[in-house]
């Protein structure tokens, strides 16, 4: 069944294209242009669904810090970097919007960097409640707790 479906993918990955071109172009490749409705509907696509990924992820993030507050955990540094990371969201839409690849990059590495922090956070905040050492080198804890947290996903 697997390789009756992988066949007719791999022959539909090979007839599509060229069925796709206009007359001339398929055994050339030359002058193929792509339709530009297929494009905007392509990037309305991406559009969305990267805008509700960044919104599940903060719902993710705000439910960490739920949690860790209902067993005591001062979050308040946790909880600013997620609020920063939060007001990242209009600058993300409007990259998205403008189709701004360049502004794009700048977001998502700002991106990176702050949810990285936000990681960062959540385990100091962690081990300052329970009063567990710091790293030890190399960024491994002397615990297993950075095993723990790190497969939490925070």
């Amino acid at each position: 069944m697997k390789g009756t479906v992988l066949v007719l993918c791999i022959i539909g990955m090979l007839v599509l294209p060229a069925a796709a071109a206009p007359s001339g172009q398929a055994a050339t490749g030359k002058g193929t242009t792509i339709d530009q409705g297929l494009k905007d509907d392509l990037w309305a696509n991406h559009q969305h669904y990267r805008l509700e990924i960044f919104d599940m992820n903060i719902n993710r993030a705000g439910s960490v810090i739920t949690i860790l507050n209902k067993y005591g955990v001062d979050t308040t540094s946790a909880r600013n970097t997620l609020s920063t990371i939060t007001g990242k969201r209009p600058a993300l839409e409007a990259a998205l919007s403008a189709r701004d690849r360049e502004g794009l990059k700048t977001v998502n590495a700002d991106l990176m960097t702050l949810w990285k922090q936000f990681r960062t956070d959540i385990r100091e905040a962690i081990r300052a409640h329970y009063d567990i050492p710091a790293s030890t080198g190399a960024g491994q804890s002397t615990t297993p707790l950075s095993a723990d947290v790190a497969s939490a996903g925070v």
